[in-house]
C-alpha cells in the first residue's frame, strides 16, 4: 500500500471510530486531497476515482440537510464506510 493510500485510510478510520468530528475530517481530508492535488501525486485510477467520491460526498455534507444533494453526517458515515470496506476490506 502506498504512503498516501495509507494517509487516507488513517484519516477515514479516525473518523469513522469517532476520534475526529466531522468538521475536522472534511477539513483534514480535503487538505490532504489538495496536497496531493497540487503536488500531482499519481495514483490507481480506481483509488483516485474512490477519493474523488469521498471528496465529492464531504461535499454534500449539511449539518442540517435541507436540498436533496446535501447529506446528513449519518449519511456521510456510512457512504465512507462503505468505500473504506470496498477498498481496504
Amino acid at each position: 500500500m502506498l504512503m498516501c493510500e495509507t494517509t487516507y485510510k488513517h484519516i477515514l478510520d479516525l473518523f469513522l471510530t469517532r476520534q475526529i468530528d466531522v468538521k475536522i475530517f472534511i477539513d483534514q481530508y480535503f487538505a490532504q486531497w489538495e496536497s496531493d492535488r497540487d503536488n500531482a501525486v499519481s495514483f490507481d485510477p480506481k483509488f483516485e476515482r474512490m477519493i474523488g467520491r469521498i471528496f465529492t460526498s464531504c461535499d454534500c455534507y449539511s449539518e442540517d440537510p435541507e436540498n436533496p444533494y446535501e447529506i446528513s453526517e449519518e449519511q456521510l458515515r456510512l457512504e465512507i464506510d462503505l468505500l473504506r470496506y470496498i477498498w481496504w476490506g
